[in-house]
């Protein structure tokens, strides 16, 4: 059974459309919000945003810390972690914001611990 010309071209536009309904309705971020992270007295927010970087709309992303008052033996640390491996860190201090876009899975990490050794670890969403 042949396809006429206009059954053909009817698939064609349908396939497109949902091609581009497939790629276009994701746009180029997996979440935006502020997530809290950390145990006990070290605790953090993991802030991701959709900022204007290089000519487009990409991710950005910041650890806050709001609480490091673990007191010596106790310490905080808290990091951000980008495809796997540590790209910042601090006992207390933020990050500033680092761009979160293609290429890039980051998430923002808290520490706590004691002596040395780590007694606690939360990190938020990857993203």
């Amino acid at each position: 059974m042949a396809i006429g010309k206009r059954t053909r071209f009817g698939l064609a536009t349908a396939f497109g459309a949902a091609a581009l309904l497939a790629l276009g309705a994701n746009p180029a971020y997996a979440q935006e919000g502020n997530f809290p992270i950390g145990p006990n007295s070290c605790t953090a927010v993991e802030e991701i945003q959709l900022q204007w970087i290089d000519g487009a709309w990409h991710d950005a992303m910041e650890n806050n810390p709001t609480q490091a008052s673990a007191t010596d033996p106790y310490w905080c640390r808290f990091s951000l972690i980008d495809n796997g491996a540590e790209i910042w860190h601090s006992t207390g201090g933020g990050s500033g914001w680092w761009p979160d876009g293609p290429g890039h899975h980051m998430q923002a990490c808290a520490d706590r611990w004691y002596n040395g050794i780590r007694q606690a670890h939360d990190c938020g969403p990857i993203n």
